[in-house]
């Protein structure tokens, strides 16, 4: 006695010639079908909400002791005025007025209050004025033009630190 197998094995439905083809095609439908397939979203329909949140990244602040050193005067003043904010490419600018002052460092040169600086940072100066700013000032390297216009002498040192 010989063992066959299933596919030799010859039946009466096997000798229809169609019934092969039909059974074959049910068998690749189904497993078609039962294959579970999962959506994978492409890249490039992603669109960044926060593109420019991510862009900007936290600069670090200067401790006291390096934005003095990197400056060249430095002005602890509470009468300090907001004179103008233009916007520069898209960026806005603050142009301060320093009223009076006690200078903390400087350079060979004598300054002469009131004195006009720009800055890139908002200082938030408060209405009452009671509280007192360290202004670590450099020569004005930017903005060429707004330092004609407004006549200002000094820049605030980049990432120094507001209080």
């Amino acid at each position: 006695m010989m063992c066959k197998f299933p596919f030799l094995i010859k039946t009466n439905a096997m000798k229809i010639p169609g019934f092969y083809t039909i059974l074959m095609m049910l068998a690749t439908l189904s497993a078609a079908t039962s294959c579970k397939k999962e959506y994978v979203r492409p890249d490039h329909y992603a669109v960044d909400l926060f593109q420019n949140e991510k862009n900007e990244q936290k600069k670090r602040v200067l401790s006291h002791e390096e934005a003095a050193e990197k400056s060249l005067i430095v002005i602890k003043s509470n009468e300090t005025e907001l004179l103008s904010t233009p916007v520069i490419n898209k960026k806005a600018v603050y142009i301060y007025k320093i009223n009076a002052g006690r200078l903390m460092k400087t350079d060979k040169e004598s300054i002469n209050f009131p004195v006009r600086i720009i800055s890139d940072q908002d200082l938030k100066i408060s209405s009452t004025k009671s509280d007192s700013l360290f202004m670590y000032l450099i020569k004005p390297g930017s903005y060429k033009l707004l330092v004609d216009d407004f006549g200002v002498r000094y820049q605030i040192l980049p990432s120094s630190p507001v209080r």
